[in-house]
């Protein structure tokens, strides 16, 4: 059996979308994974940490993204599956895959019934959505990342409509095809220097076909959705190749 890989994640608070990456290698692969520090790490996956990479690193990119636009990216060495959007693609040579893995996550869950008309989904540093007018008036399900990664997941399905502040919200909407309404955090733009304020934002939206409008209800053309998932699915298998 082949050893459990080991895989950088953020994981300084508790958030559904940085433990995407474990779930999904869990159900599209036979591998198991456990957490290891930048320098060690074999794969990194879902979440904004490439700039936490060391110079020259080794190992496997299958689909995280960069958090500041004006970092400069040390990958000549790694071997890169898939990159989070076009915008962290920039400059980087090679052959590989354009998505967020996140884009796979509605197939961790079954098919949930609808049962909200609007599910609110605040980034962990917003303290303002859940209490938003504009939106608690439609008596939404307020659905929190720090719950259970599989009970974020089934909530979303549940909702007709979603409005996120934290983007792994969005791609969630996105897997499921649910139309979905963007919301900045304001500390994601107060605190750009720690957020990245609105780069990562910006890298998913074109990665589904999209510029990033915020405010405005929306869905991605479903058949680029698809185009993405198909190419992550294929990401997942030559995983498996590479780790056994």
């Amino acid at each position: 059996m082949a050893s459990p890989i080991k895989t950088y994640y953020w994981n300084t608070r508790p958030n559904f979308g940085d433990l995407l990456t474990t779930l999904l290698i869990n159900k599209f692969t036979a591998l198991d994974t456990v957490w290891a520090e930048p320098q060690d790490a074999e794969l990194v996956g879902v979440g904004s940490v490439l700039d936490k990479l060391p110079e020259n690193w080794t190992g496997v990119v299958a689909g995280a993204g960069k958090l500041h636009e004006k970092t400069r990216l040390s990958l000549e060495q790694a071997v890169i599956l898939a990159l989070r959007g076009p915008l962290t693609a920039k400059g980087i040579r090679g052959h590989y895959a354009l998505g967020d893995p996140g884009l796979l996550a509605d197939e961790l869950v079954p098919l949930p019934e609808k049962e909200f008309d609007l599910g609110v989904i605040p980034h962990w540093t917003d303290h303002t959505l859940a209490g938003d007018p504009r939106f608690i008036k439609y008596h939404p399900m307020i659905i929190d990342v720090r719950n259970d990664p599989l009970k974020v997941i089934a909530d979303i399905g549940r909702c007709k409509k979603i409005v996120s502040s934290s983007l792994h919200g969005i791609i969630l909407a996105d897997a499921f095809g649910i139309p979905r309404r963007i919301e900045i955090s304001p500390r994601a733009l107060s605190h750009a220097h720690q957020e990245g304020g609105l780069f990562k934002w910006r890298d998913y939206s074109l990665s589904v076909g999209m510029e990033l409008t915020i405010g405005k209800t929306q869905e991605p053309d479903r058949n680029v959705v698809l185009e993405r998932q198909y190419e992550l699915f294929d990401v997942f298998e030559e995983i498996e190749r590479i780790f056994t």
